[in-house]
């Protein structure tokens, strides 16, 4: 998986994410690369504060470093990301899905919003497709630079007690020191 870093292609377009302007409403940093960097660092913290294997914390740091390589085709939407990492020689199922998934929690906070909450179902193929600890920990770095901090994320926070409620986190999450 550390082959993605490599990969001439993808290095091009990561470093093309420095072009890509950030809401400030949304991020405390200018641009998608300074966004992408900082998940992973926090990724790297929160993969030892929860003791996730090295090939755990391998495959969380490099989705934090692909997760938004779609927006260099000007589409923020994940599946974009997910195609792109095809296009780079990507096969790793498993870290696919995290990249199709990381942000499942605001069109489904959305949906709780309206009255049209994600059901068991919907519930359950997730937590069949990725390890609900890890995708919950990745969301949570991926707000790293969310303006007032992470907690202030209410489709996250949302999230985060929707899957602790249905007993779908297989242990409680350390999230600081």
């Amino acid at each position: 998986m550390n082959l993605l870093l490599e990969n001439v292609d993808f290095k091009r377009d990561f470093a093309s994410l420095k072009n890509i302007s950030l809401n400030p409403e949304r991020h405390t940093v200018a641009d998608a690369h300074t966004h992408c960097i900082q998940v992973a660092k926090k990724m790297e913290i929160l993969a030892k504060l929860n003791q996730l294997s090295d090939e755990q914390t391998s495959m969380m740091v490099m989705l934090a470093y692909s997760h938004d390589i779609g927006k260099t085709r000007g589409n923020a939407q994940p599946l974009a990301s997910v195609e792109l990492l095809l296009a780079y020689g990507v096969t790793n199922g498993l870290m696919l899905d995290y990249v199709k998934y990381h942000d499942i929690n605001l069109p489904w906070y959305i949906a709780h919003c309206k009255g049209e909450s994600p059901g068991d179902k919907a519930w359950r193929k997730l937590d069949s497709k990725v390890d609900m600890v890890l995708l919950c920990l990745f969301m949570i770095a991926d707000r790293v630079d969310c303006p007032g901090g992470w907690q202030e994320n209410e489709a996250l926070m949302w999230f985060l007690k929707e899957a602790d409620r249905r007993e779908l986190l297989s242990k409680q999450l350390i999230t600081s020191f």
